[in-house]
């Protein structure tokens, strides 16, 4: 018995040792290899509610929508916006419902898309939902600063007018390729009424259309700081509106509306390298 008693303090007292070590150990790999386990977060340079009234030929109609203290919740941001454009501001051009929702310093997040969730609302899926290219007008845009860091990602810049001072203003715009996300529904007691929503990330500057590739963009273990924006758009049509006219109108609007989000996003070079940058405005 007394001979147990020793064995079992000596295992307990190796264990201890093997454990403190390894935990040593790994916040020291995890250091050397600068990994981030925990992300800090990157705060919005303006409030998404001071995107633009007007985007290109797209107006403000109705007021913005507010969410109550449930719908937050389940949210889980208060960075978002939820607003209505129409073609020159008339209503019967059809309606495009914008929704903006911005998340920052999560480890993990599992973000609230269409195809999940607009079931649970009572609408019912017409198919699976697909990418789709987004044909974004980029012939404003020009290759980024020949000075920019030679390991970062090559960011495109667009100057345009800022929307109160009306001064030129250069922003960086997010990287990558654009898709939409699209999911077709339809009420059950209105069958006759098409509903498109479609949606896409940026995401630590970059874009995505898919959940999955959000995870591996925003929440690199190797960045130290995480952010991403889900953009979703939703319309309602008739029996003959097409999901490519949808998929039209959403690409028009996208290309009025990204210098205003890139303006109120954080500068993901800046973030990155933000001596370079500082130094780069001292030199000017």
């Amino acid at each position: 018995m007394v001979l147990f008693d020793r064995q079992a303090k000596y295992a307990f007292i190796v264990a201890t040792f093997l454990l403190g070590f390894s935990g040593v150990g790994f916040r020291y790999a995890v250091n050397a290899l600068n990994v981030f386990l925990e992300k800090e977060a990157v705060p919005l340079r303006d409030n998404l509610a001071n995107v633009s009234r007007t985007l290109g030929n797209w107006q403000k109609v109705g007021q913005d929508a507010r969410l109550d203290e449930a719908m937050l919740e389940t949210l889980n941001t208060e960075e978002y916006l939820s607003r209505s454009y129409a073609i020159d501001g008339e209503s019967s051009n059809g309606v495009l419902q914008l929704h903006l929702a911005y998340y920052t310093g999560f480890i993990d997040a599992v973000p609230h898309v269409p195809d999940r969730c607009f079931e649970a609302g009572g609408l019912r899926k017409q198919g699976l939902p697909d990418n789709y290219p987004l044909e974004v007008d980029k012939s404003q845009w020009r290759e980024s600063d020949p000075d920019q860091h030679q390991d970062s990602t090559s960011f495109p810049q667009v100057i345009y007018a800022h929307p109160v001072t009306g001064q030129p203003i250069t922003v960086h715009m997010p990287a990558g390729d654009f898709s939409l996300r699209v999911t077709e529904f339809q009420r059950i007691d209105q069958q006759d009424v098409k509903i498109f929503a479609g949606y896409f990330f940026i995401a630590n500057g970059e874009t995505t259309a898919t959940p999955e590739r959000l995870k591996f963009l925003a929440f690199d273990p190797t960045e130290r700081y995480a952010y991403y924006l889900k953009v979703q758009y939703t319309m309602f049509g008739d029996k003959d509106f097409s999901k490519e006219e949808f998929i039209s109108d959403c690409a028009d609007f996208t290309g009025h509306l990204l210098p205003e989000l890139m303006r109120c996003l954080p500068d993901w070079y800046e973030v990155q390298f933000p001596s370079q940058t500082l130094s780069v405005a001292n030199d000017q």
